[in-house]
């Protein structure tokens, strides 16, 4: 399902004491990283039945949820569905509206496209305590008490298994449960991100089959089936022994914006820690070949350069008949020939990876690799790869700030306190 290959760039394979550390101290917390063995631990058939039972009751459903809780779902929404599919007519599944933001005119835009009656909300936050998903719970739950019979109908929540609230919402919604040790970024395969996922139309279980089968390889000590293992290594040896602290993944297909967006977050918060850390840059081509390239080309050199290359996009379209082997896949080829060459001939890291296809089954196993890469540039880099202390300073710091303009408001009491 993936290949990989590098230019410009010396690999030092560890020897095969330290690589066989590496893997076995991975493997020592295996127990406390739930998304090595998720596949086998998620209960998907709650899922589907949830989504059967209910299905023909809605025509919308919105995702109340910020970073995480959005970014994966969205990621493989848009790559197995494409960038407009709420646009498209006749279509097997829901519109699917994420709310990963709380500026006005996204909630004004969302209310407008929405019939509240015919519409389910989905709750994700792991505490159940994040402001921002608390204050659009409020917003729209005001607009279903006014409208609708049996308002609690309209609304879903996927929370923590030790969430402080999680027995009290049981008792009058739907809960979905996220396992304890399912760290926030690497969430997209629990309920989180497979809830959206099954209300798209597409069969869940073939995202994980992907995992399934890619397991093994990465998990080998033999570092041509290990792609995740040599990403790292390549990461860490660029960054500890060139200062090549940006990482530029270049998607060569509309359908992996979001994805690249997902791995940002992957990466930017998993790395960036105690003085060091690596930029991740998202790039779609050709189009940002046009706005970055200049940049890349004559800039700093100080930059990983990542393709993504589907092999069979599974439509290929041709611009004008009169030159029927020419489709609009070829011309896309030739642009990425064009950027690589003139990178590599410069001397600048580059590596490619090639997907076989966008099936779930390939999603599923592109993005499980990169959960994968994370954790072992934890082991390479001795930078704990689960935590985000940064982040939860800042929310401590809107906290203080809320109380200091509003007073002592408690949007989280009113809206689950009775």
């Amino acid at each position: 399902m993936l290949q990989f290959s590098l230019w410009n760039i010396h690999q030092e394979d560890p020897s095969d004491k330290r690589r066989e550390e590496i893997i076995n101290g991975l493997l020592s917390k295996r127990k406390d990283l739930w998304f090595i063995d998720v596949d086998t631990l998620v209960d998907t058939e709650s899922i589907k039945n949830f989504v059967s039972k209910v299905g023909w009751d809605f025509d919308n459903i919105v995702v109340f949820g910020m970073w995480w809780s959005a970014l994966g779902a969205k990621a493989l929404i848009e790559a197995t569905h494409g960038k407009y599919y709420n646009e498209v007519k006749n279509k097997k599944w829901k519109n699917i509206y994420v709310l990963d933001n709380i500026d006005s005119h996204t909630i004004d835009d969302v209310e407008k496209l929405i019939d509240i009656e015919r519409t389910l909300f989905c709750f994700i936050s792991k505490s159940g305590t994040t402001i921002e998903p608390i204050s659009q719970y409020l917003y729209f739950r005001n607009l279903c008490q006014k409208k609708c019979d049996d308002w609690k109908k309209n609304f879903c929540f996927v929370v923590w298994e030790n969430c402080s609230m999680r027995a009290d919402l049981e008792k009058e919604f739907p809960v979905f449960l996220i396992p304890e040790t399912t760290w926030w970024r690497f969430s997209v395969f629990t309920p989180v991100g497979l809830l959206p996922l099954a209300f798209s139309g597409v069969d869940i279980n073939e995202y994980l089959t992907g995992i399934s089968e890619s397991r093994e390889d990465f998990l080998s000590e033999d570092l041509t089936k290990n792609i995740p293992f040599q990403l790292a290594l390549m990461q860490s040896n660029l960054y500890n022994k060139q200062g090549i602290d940006c990482s530029v993944l270049f998607s060569y297909s509309s359908r992996l914006f979001q994805f690249g967006e997902w791995y940002k977050q992957l990466l930017a918060e998993s790395i960036g820690k105690d003085g060091q850390g690596i930029t991740p840059i998202s790039s779609i081509w050709a189009s940002d070949q046009h706005s970055e390239l200049q940049l890349y080309q004559d800039g700093p050199k100080n930059k990983l350069f990542t393709f993504i290359d589907v092999e069979n996009p599974g439509v290929s379209p041709v611009p004008d008949q009169s030159y029927p082997d020419l489709s609009f896949n070829n011309l896309l080829d030739i642009y990425q020939f064009g950027t690589e060459s003139s990178l590599k001939n410069e001397d600048h890291p580059v590596c490619k990876l090639t997907l076989l296809d966008l099936s779930e089954k390939t999603l599923g196993s592109l993005l499980y690799m990169y959960m994968f890469q994370i954790a072992y540039l934890w082991e390479l880099m001795w930078i704990n790869a689960f935590d985000q202390p940064w982040v939860e300073k800042s929310k401590s710091f809107a906290r203080q700030k809320t109380k200091q303009d509003f007073g002592d408001i408690d949007l989280f009491q009113k809206a689950f306190g009775g």
